[in-house]
Formats: C-alpha cells, sequence, structure tokens
C-alpha cells in the first residue's frame, strides 16, 4: 500500500514547481500593452466651412493628420505608446462670431479636444476664442491677424476686449502674420519700390498718395491703425489721401470706390476677404474707371482670388508669405512636395490659410512629444518652446518660434513679400511673380521680376 504522506508531500512537491515555472514563463512573457488612458489625440479645427478658406484649412488639416497617422501617430512618452490624431471639426460659417463661440464650446464641452487650430476671421476668433482661456485649452490661431488674439491681456483696463486672465491668454499661440506685419510690409513697399517709380516715370517730386479702403471690422480696423503707425512712426513718404471703411455686410462697392477716386490716389489698399476683394478690384477699374494700383493681403492667395479676378487682376498685387502659384522652384523646399500632394489629392492649388494649418498640426505634434503626456497645461508649455524648422511659411529667424514679450507675444516672426499677378493665357487666369523685396532671410534670392505699373495706370494728382 502506498504510503500515504508519501503521495501527498509529491503531489505538494509537484504543485510548488507547476507554480514555479508559470511564474518563470509570466516573467518572460511581455506585459501587454496598457489599454488605460486616451486612445487619440482630438484636435479641434475652427474654420468658416461656408467660405473658400475654410475649405483650404480642411483640406490642409486632413492632409496634415493622414501624414502624422501613417507615420505611426504621435509618441506620448508618460503613456507609452504611440496615438493617432482625431480630427474634429468646427464650422464658424463665414467666420461669424457668434458661430465662432457656439462651436468653441461645443468642442470644447461636448468632444473634449485636447487642443484647437485653425480661426479665421479677426472678430469671429476675438469672440471663439473665449472659451479656450476660461477652459485653458491651448489654441494654435491660424487665421485671425488682428495681434489682439494675444494680446488682450496688455489692452488698458477700459478697453471693452481686455482679457485680465493671464493663465487662460497664456494658452493663445499665433501662428499668423498679424496687421501690422501685413501693413509694415505693405507701407515699405510703397515707400521703396513704387513711390521712386512714380518719381522716375513720372517726374513725380512728391510722397504717394494712398487710399485706404476696408472692411469695418477687427481686421480692417487692425490695418487701418497699423498703416497709420509706420507711415507716421517711419517718416514714410506715403500721404494717405482717403480713409473708406464699409459695413462687412456690404456686397458692391461703387459708393466707395467713387469716393476713393475723388481723392486722386497714387495706389489703393483693400482690406477685405477673397470675394469682396475681386469684386472692389473689378469695379473699382470696370465700373468707377480708377486706373490705379490695387494692393491686398494675403487672405486672398487662395485659388478663388484667381479665379474671380479675371483679368482685371493683371498687373494688380497682393501681400502674402506663401505663393504656390509661384513656383516651381518654390522658395522652401518642403514645398515642393506639398503642393504636389495636395493637388493630387484635392484637384486644386492649396492656398495660403491651408499652408498655416497645416504647419500647425505638426507644431501639436512636436509639442506633444517633447511634453510627454496631453496634459493642457504641459503641452501648453511645450508650443511656448517650440523651435521647429520653418516648413511651409518662411521665418525671419529660420525657426518656429513664439515670442514672449509684451508687445509680441505668443506671436511668430513670419517673413511677407509683395507678388505682381500677371495674365497667363494658358491658365486663363493670372499668376503671381514675386517683385519685393529681393530676398528672404535664410531663404536667400526670392524675387522673380520687377515691379511694373499696368499699362491702364493713371498716377493721382501732381
Amino acid at each position: 500500500m502506498v504510503n500515504k504522506k508519501l503521495l501527498a508531500a509529491v503531489v505538494i512537491v509537484i504543485i510548488v514547481a507547476a507554480g514555479a515555472v508559470a511564474a518563470w514563463q509570466l516573467l518572460l512573457t511581455e506585459p501587454e500593452p496598457s489599454t488605460e488612458g486616451p486612445t487619440t489625440i482630438k484636435i479641434g479645427l475652427v474654420a468658416p466651412y461656408s467660405i473658400p478658406v475654410g475649405q483650404d484649412m480642411d483640406r490642409a488639416a486632413r492632409m496634415a493628420v493622414d501624414e502624422i497617422n501613417a507615420a505611426g501617430g504621435v509618441y506620448v512618452s508618460s503613456l507609452d505608446k504611440y496615438l493617432d490624431i482625431e480630427l474634429v471639426t468646427g464650422n464658424t460659417e463665414g467666420a461669424n462670431p457668434e458661430a465662432a463661440v457656439t462651436e468653441v464650446t461645443r468642442l470644447i464641452s461636448q468632444e473634449d479636444v485636447d487642443l484647437l487650430i485653425g480661426g479665421f476671421g479677426s472678430s469671429a476668433t476675438l469672440a471663439g476664442q473665449v472659451p479656450a482661456i476660461e477652459s485653458r485649452v491651448p489654441y494654435i490661431i491660424t487665421g485671425a491677424s488682428s495681434h489682439l488674439v494675444t494680446r488682450r491681456g496688455f489692452l488698458p483696463d477700459d478697453n471693452s476686449l481686455k482679457i485680465d486672465d493671464a493663465e487662460g491668454m497664456s494658452y493663445m499661440f499665433h501662428y499668423c502674420t498679424t496687421t501690422y506685419h501685413y501693413s509694415e510690409t505693405v507701407a515699405y513697399f510703397f515707400a521703396e519700390a513704387m513711390q521712386p517709380l512714380l518719381e522716375t516715370q513720372y517726374d513725380l517730386n512728391r510722397n504717394l498718395r494712398l487710399a485706404v479702403l476696408y472692411r469695418d471690422d477687427a481686421f480692417g480696423q487692425g490695418v487701418w491703425d497699423a498703416t497709420k503707425h509706420f507711415i507716421e512712426e517711419d517718416n514714410l513718404p506715403i500721404d494717405i489721401v482717403a480713409e473708406v471703411n464699409y459695413p462687412t455686410t456690404t456686397t458692391t462697392f461703387q459708393a466707395e470706390l467713387t469716393t476713393v477716386k475723388a481723392a486722386e490716389p497714387d495706389a489703393v489698399y483693400v482690406v477685405d476677404f477673397t470675394t469682396n476683394t475681386a469684386i472692389i478690384y473689378i469695379q473699382g477699374q470696370n465700373d468707377v474707371g480708377l486706373n490705379s494700383v490695387y494692393i491686398a493681403v494675403e487672405c486672398c492667395e487662395e485659388p478663388e482670388f484667381y479665379t474671380a479676378l479675371g483679368q482685371w487682376g493683371d498687373y494688380q498685387l497682393l501681400e502674402s508669405k506663401f505663393a504656390s502659384y509661384a513656383g516651381p522652384p518654390f522658395y522652401l523646399p518642403m514645398m515642393d512636395t506639398y503642393v504636389a500632394d495636395y493637388e493630387e489629392l484635392y484637384n486644386t492649388i492649396p492656398g495660403m490659410m491651408g499652408a498655416d494649418t497645416y504647419d500647425a498640426f505638426y507644431i501639436a505634434k512636436d509639442a506633444i512629444e517633447r511634453a510627454g503626456t496631453i496634459d493642457k497645461a504641459d503641452v501648453r508649455d511645450a508650443i511656448e518652446s517650440c523651435s521647429l524648422d520653418q516648413m511651409l511659411i518662411i521665418t525671419e529667424s529660420g525657426k518656429i518660434e513664439f515670442s514672449t514679450e509684451e508687445d509680441s507675444y505668443h506671436e511668430i516672426a513670419p517673413f511677407t513679400f509683395v507678388e505682381q499677378l500677371i495674365w497667363d493665357e494658358t491658365a486663363g487666369e493670372c499668376r503671381p511673380v514675386l517683385i519685393w523685396p529681393e530676398t528672404a532671410p535664410i531663404v536667400g534670392q526670392i524675387q522673380q521680376a520687377d515691379f511694373v505699373l499696368p499699362e491702364t495706370y493713371e498716377p493721382g494728382s501732381p
């Protein structure tokens, strides 16, 4: 008969041995990836989908997100895993302030986004950024030119736009040209390129006569204020002979242009979005007979602007910082790939607003990876310390950097230039050439042609 005590001892030894082997195998087996925590990084795109610039922003955003996700996503070290970006959209209609507040609030409270990108139209963005400020959500603003979107905390106490919440304002970042950047470029172009040409070609020994025609909102008012500032502070050889604004609902401009014509300007600075700017260029020449030089700002750097202008854009001007029609060769290496890929995907040429937006998604990726987390305060700190190489937008330093100085708080330092639009019979539209200045920082030579006056040009009063 088997000894029961011996049998029990053998069983115990077997059980202990089996347990040891199982434990050893468990140690050798790699742990399963953690399923805890977020599964995606949610980024809200705030854009005016009812107008062309919003659609350009959306296309560029999807292109950036697809590229980032296809390359593995965004590595978040605190989670020890890669996360895909999930794009969530907010439609601000035609840059409507009320819609901007509603959509940003929804993206934050219902969609629980980790970060915001976009915004278009200064009035809409100034309104829509308030929920983001209050909720401490990082916001990379790519389409509002009023410098107040990051400087509201520095306004006088009696200004209705002032926001005392310094911490909340620290979550705002401006990856966009401001009204001061626009107007400095435009004013200096007129002072250094056009005024000497008028003196030589027409023997006009006087200051250039400038008219400013602008929409009556934060965007237009910002450009008007900045234009006066540079002319007066830098003692430029320019006299402002007409200052005409109009409600944002205006769709025909004969009355305003007639007033401008009566002032006999040498040039007209037009401050509006794509559709209205094209109408002003056409009505000014065709309906009013104001055969002048017209210049607009970079928010019009969209394919729709060239289509709408037709031949009325021939030899007219546009300030910009991104000129997809002006190459190849392009002035930044990655533009070749970006423009070609965009055109293949969407069967159209990209605009300037999309370029800002595309870059912003890579800024967000870089910040999250350096922060090692999607904690909003840590991501804010990482955006503030961004030092990426310039991508689609030329900067003064060659780097994407956000200033922390009071007079340029959380702004980049973009480089801007002037294009002249030339009729292209093959394309059936105008195409731009870069005419001023000759070179850009880091990049070098960018000028493609000399500035010439339109054949129909008539200077202002002697």
